[in-house]
């Protein structure tokens, strides 16, 4: 509940002066006055607020001091009872009783509701007003909403209050900006340094025409840390107090910042500012500085005098850091360097000095040693070893530099067993002349092993002449070159064949028989002069009905041509359809028995068709719940997926194990 004396009201766009607002209450004072006072006295004036002309609702901010003393020793109630069904005072009837003159009239300064001759001392930029009263229509100038307010008593009134009464008003949290005007308005960082220089209450806008004049709509950080969007700023990036800022004292968080030269952050100090009659204060956080030995948090880290502040530069002392008494510097051992690497110097309280031998890793001085250690308070190392491993480089050691590699022009050896005569060029063994591996021989394949050297293997199976024409055709076989005898059966029945070694083969004619004249298109030929004559021609049906029937003789017989794809066939099969040709085959489409179920096992029986079998214990999926499993053909869900969980894939998300938007 919020009480009467904390009403607020929006600002219009002029800067927050009240507007020119028409007031009906100019007449007929002595009728109606004297009634809306008493009333006002008796009930305590506890208003409730509902919307009017046009949804305008009345800008509050939470606070939690009561109603103004004037208006609590009246005996009324001190809250605000939201009453939506009041009527309210018609506006026409009372307009012309009340006169505009100060004190008590419209738009005239007031602390307290009792001030204001039936009105409301309501909160502006301007400071507090006693609110005008809206037209007999319900309207208010540019700038102003027309709200009911209702007393206790059951009287209601029209008045008019401005919007962003408490814009640029100074905040710490967004609860105090937000209005019923303006329900979204937030406390932001107007300057956008993450409210370095404060938070200030700003109404949000979606576009440049929501904002007036000197500013801009922007998008911004509220003070609780999140983006809130589009909001009015000032384009100055700041803000000043309003009469209304100073009278409540609004204050705001701030703080400050310093960095090193390198850009590193010292520290941040957090400080305040207020709205005084002197305007906004400067923010009251101190600057940080670098951490000293002083007993303070000179950074704002929360911590004090933490790092190490207190270095003398001496070994032989023990250094800490007193707080306000400052650095402590304990003498324990002196300076005992000896200059040696080879030595770990110490300083003991009665002798002083010591200087103990090490074996700790060091430096000689020459680059012609590795490995250097130290040994008896002196430093040696071994022989560095400068052998490249290439014989087609020189090596010798500069203590100065180390190794020292020269390349020369030796023979040496590239480890092919192709080449001859390999030489030294830029540390690297150049190639020499190819050797020759031709060994004359036809039958055999010359060539060379880089790691074995010659070789000859078998021309195996390529052509050759062994000078018999009784022997056909001739090829190399085990590096020699070797014929097959030919066949003179010219697989003729009409001839008698035989073969001379510079000839060839001879064919005789033969009596007459019967015989076979080499063409599978015709059977039952017989012999005539020596040749084989046709017969009758040879059937080729092959029995397919996707295939053209033909014999060629040239083509060894028969031919079987396919017919073309797109002629149609049956192969015979209930699992298939659209049946076509396809290479001189009947094919079909095979059948698609998906039953969209993931708990069957899908199939097609040659002589039933489609068919499936339930599975049980099969994993499965279902939306909204995991590790589920087939049972009798049916996919059941073992555990709810958690509220909120994606799914549908899109935007929707699990509610009870139910997939929604």
């Amino acid at each position: 509940m919020v009480s009467l004396g904390r009403i607020a009201v929006d600002r219009d766009s002029t800067n927050g002066r009240m507007p020119q607002v028409f007031d009906p209450f100019a007449q007929r004072t002595a009728s109606l006055q004297p009634r809306l006072v008493a009333a006002a006295l008796v009930s305590g004036l506890a208003w409730s607020l509902s919307g009017c002309a046009g949804g305008d609702q009345l800008l509050t901010k939470p606070r939690t001091d009561t109603v103004d003393t004037a208006l609590a020793d009246s005996g009324g109630a001190a809250e605000i009872a939201v009453t939506p069904d009041v009527s309210p005072v018609d506006v026409k009837e009372v307009a012309a009783d009340i006169a505009v003159v100060c004190p008590g009239g419209s738009g005239c300064a007031c602390k307290v509701d009792s001030e204001c001759t039936a009105s409301v001392c309501s909160p502006t930029d301007a400071g507090k007003k006693c609110a005008a009263l809206c037209t007999e229509k319900g309207t208010c100038a540019v700038g102003a909403g027309c709200k009911i307010v209702t007393t206790a008593a059951g009287l209601g009134l029209k008045i008019c209050v401005v919007r962003q009464a408490r814009f640029c008003e100074p905040c710490t949290d967004s609860l105090a900006c937000k209005t019923l005007t303006e329900p979204n308005s937030h406390c932001v960082a107007v300057a956008g340094d993450k409210g370095a220089s404060g938070f200030y209450c700003t109404a949000a806008c979606e576009t440049q025409l929501d904002c007036g004049p000197g500013s801009s709509c922007k998008a911004m950080l509220a003070a609780e840390g999140t983006n809130v969007g589009g909001h009015c700023v000032p384009d100055t990036g700041a803000c000043n107090c309003s009469t209304l800022a100073v009278h409540d004292a609004a204050k705001t968080v701030c703080s400050v910042t310093t960095k090193k030269a390198d850009g590193t952050v010292i520290g941040s100090c957090k400080g305040g500012r207020s709205c005084s009659a002197n305007g906004l204060s400067t923010c009251s956080a101190k600057t940080p500085v670098a951490e000293t030995c002083n007993g303070s948090d000179d950074n704002c880290d929360g911590s004090v005098d933490e790092g190490k502040l207190c270095d003398d530069g001496n070994v032989c002392t023990t250094d800490s850091c007193g707080g306000q008494s400052g650095c402590e510097f304990i003498p324990t051992i002196k300076q005992c360097n000896d200059g040696k690497d080879c030595t770990k110097d110490g300083c003991d309280a009665k002798s002083g000095c010591t200087h103990v031998n090490t074996t700790d890793p060091c430096d000689d001085g020459t680059k012609c040693t590795t490995a250097d250690t130290c040994k008896d308070g002196g430093c040696s190392g071994a022989k560095l070893e400068c052998d490249d491993n290439n014989p087609c480089t020189d090596q010798t050691c500069k203590p100065a530099s180390g190794c020292l590699v020269v390349n020369n022009e030796d023979g040496c050896n590239d480890n092919n067993a192709c080449t001859l005569s390999d030489k030294c060029k830029d540390s690297k063994c150049v190639a020499g002349a190819s050797k020759a591996c031709d060994d004359g021989n036809g039958c055999t394949n010359d060539g060379c092993d880089p790691a074995k050297g010659c070789t000859q293997t078998s021309a195996q199976g390529q052509p050759c002449d062994d000078g018999n024409a009784c022997t056909l055709p001739d090829s190399c076989t085990a590096s020699a070159c070797q014929g097959l005898a030919i066949g003179c059966d010219d697989a003729s029945g009409c001839t008698l064949d035989s073969c001379d070694k510079l000839k060839g083969c001879l064919h005789l004619p033969a009596a007459a028989t019967t015989c076979d004249d080499g063409n599978v298109c015709t059977i039952n030929d017989q012999c005539g002069g020596g040749v084989c004559l046709a017969g009758a021609a040879t059937k080729c049906d092959d029995g397919e009905y996707c295939t053209k029937d033909s014999c060629d003789g040239k083509a060894n017989g028969c031919v079987n041509l396919p017919l073309p794809a797109t002629t149609p066939c049956s192969d015979g099969s209930v699992c298939s359809q659209n049946d076509v040709c396809q290479s001189g085959q009947c094919v079909g489409i095979l059948k698609t028995c998906d039953d969209k179920n993931p708990c069957t096992e899908d199939f097609c029986d040659k002589a039933k068709g489609c068919d499936s079998k339930v599975l049980t214990g099969t994993a499965c999926a279902i939306e909204c719940y995991t590790e589920s499993q087939c049972n009798s053909g049916v996919c059941k869900g073992a555990t709810k997926a958690a509220d909120g969980a994606p799914c549908g894939g899109g935007s929707k998300t699990c509610a009870s194990s139910v997939c929604g938007p």
